[in-house]
């Protein structure tokens, strides 16, 4: 008779602000009995709470779930390695990483190459693997980091634990795009299973068959399960010993989509206090001082929404400086606090809106993506800016340029002048040009009438998977760095933005630099 190894599955769960829905994922996961939890990375950012408590925000939540096996994932390298290893020293379960190394040939992040448990009379070999797409979307990991084939590493590392440590089943945990994991999965065959992550979405992966059910039975080989505590998997290995050889049965593959829409669903009665717990301890934090504003920011809606601010520049020329773009973009929409903000110290409740706080400048920790953008693109964007819908926020603060514009003009036609760094780009013989430039996804799909940004005319090259947000970035720049924290950029953001005052808090002095001219 076979026996019936369980594996819980989850993956790229970032936020802790839906008490009611981690309560009934929790509830599940500690109703599991004896089956195997199993993460595959991205936990600890990124979001507006992991940015105020740099991933410290859930890490009671992961413990609570009893969790058995993790890889890491590229945002899980958000606040740098040191922080990764002083967070995953917290946790109660050993995180893998087998193919992601220092030069020197170590390991990142104290990570395990490969771990084995005893679980029903079986061994099982798990290790972890990373997408060779981290360097690209990571704006954290360790310089000079080396990303090895992944394959060839299935290949390796599957063979000691078969042939060295002689275990029954081998599962690989990952945290890249389903093509890597299929690569895994045709070129190292004693890979049984693949856990994976990076990857937002539910796969059930075999035979090259892509099956998205709730449920799903055959030789499957790749799981992956959502988002954000939303869903995950149930997956049932039936194993036997033949002539002392273990033999795998017909995989079985559960789903629990959304459990937001299941009815009367049990919840777990220790979340709440949790995440209470968590809240006390933003509360204690946020008052903590940022910096000093050497003049008064002027964030008023209907000024910012109209014209060039002091405020608008600040912001924009953060996001420039930290991703080293031509231009960068802040649609007026996303600074929400309403307001002159005074001469003055300033701290994290002032910069963040955080659960149901009020008047902050940026509550809504966008996400900020860059994108390769053609001129004619820029101009129809910018004409989109100083239209008639302007006022919805989609008017754009603007740092790396300047424009003139004609609101006496008809839509379409207003802009009269746009000059990049020193190219005046319009008016033109050509506008065969093309910039690098930083941007709020929201306008970047196309909301807000930026559908220029969702074209053939827009190569993205950061995407949201390795994208930071504006109040990350903020966050990252305005707090004091430990002295080992040396990254480029934001070296180059403080250098941006903060002026020379001698004070014990940076000091930021904004100016209105005739960006934007109305005629």
């Amino acid at each position: 008779m076979a026996d019936q190894i369980v594996f819980y599955h989850f993956n790229d769960v970032y936020h802790v602000n839906q008490p009611t829905l981690l309560s009934r994922f929790a509830y599940d996961f500690r109703q599991k009995g004896n089956a195997i939890t199993v993460c595959s990375g991205d936990a600890l950012g990124p979001s507006l709470e992991s940015s105020m408590l740099k991933g410290e925000h859930i890490i009671p939540i992961l413990n609570h779930l009893d969790i058995d096996i993790a890889c890491y994932g590229n945002h899980d390298f958000d606040f740098g390695e040191d922080r990764l290893n002083e967070l995953s020293a917290l946790c109660n379960f050993p995180f893998l990483l087998s193919n992601a190394f220092h030069p020197s040939g170590k390991l990142l992040a104290a990570a395990k190459e490969y771990v084995i448990r005893e679980h029903l009379g079986y061994r099982i070999g798990f290790f972890g693997l990373a997408g060779t797409d981290w360097p690209s979307n990571c704006q954290h990991l360790p310089l000079g980091t080396i990303i090895g084939d992944p394959v060839e590493a299935a290949v390796r590392i599957s063979r000691i634990l078969k042939e060295q440590e002689n275990v029954d089943l081998v599962v690989a945990v990952t945290h890249m795009r389903l093509e890597e994991d299929l690569l895994v999965s045709e070129g190292c065959p004693l890979v049984d299973l693949i856990l994976g992550g990076h990857d937002h979405d539910i796969v059930v992966q075999g035979d090259k068959l892509a099956v998205i059910n709730d449920d799903a039975i055959g030789r499957i080989r790749i799981v992956k399960s959502g988002t954000d505590f939303r869903s995950y998997s149930v997956v049932r290995v039936p194993v036997h010993r033949v002539e002392g050889k273990v033999e795998l049965g017909i995989i079985q593959v559960h789903h629990e989509r959304d459990l937001s829409l299941v009815p009367q669903h049990p919840e777990d009665p220790d979340i709440p206090n949790l995440i209470s717990s968590l809240h006390q301890h933003i509360t204690s934090i946020s008052s903590k001082p940022l910096f000093y504003a050497g003049c008064p920011l002027d964030g008023r809606g209907s000024v910012i929404r109209t014209s060039e601010t002091n405020l608008g520049n600040l912001l924009a020329d953060v996001v420039r400086a930290y991703y080293n773009t031509d231009i960068a973009f802040v649609n007026s929409g996303s600074i929400r606090c309403d307001r002159i903000i005074p001469e003055g110290v300033l701290s994290m409740r002032d910069v963040v809106g955080m659960f149901s706080c009020t008047h902050q400048i940026l509550p809504f920790g966008n996400v900020l993506v860059v994108k390769r953008v053609s001129a004619q693109a820029l101009l129809r964007a910018l004409e989109n800016s100083v239209s008639d819908s302007r006022t919805d926020g989609r008017f754009l603060q603007l740092s790396g340029m300047s424009i003139e514009v004609d609101f006496g003009r008809p839509e379409g036609s207003r802009i009269l002048r746009v000059t990049v760094g020193e190219k005046n780009i319009f008016p033109s013989s050509s506008l065969d040009y093309f910039f690098n430039v930083a941007m709020s996804s929201f306008i970047a799909d196309g909301f807000d009438g930026y559908t220029c940004f969702s074209g053939s005319d827009a190569e993205t090259l950061i995407s949201v998977e390795g994208a930071m947000t504006d109040t990350g970035i903020m966050l990252e720049i305005l707090e004091e760095p430990p002295e080992e924290l040396t990254f480029e950029h934001i070296a180059r953001s403080r250098k941006a933005v903060f002026a020379d005052g001698g004070r014990e808090l940076p000091l930021i002095k904004p100016e209105i630099e005739r960006r934007i001219v109305v005629v």
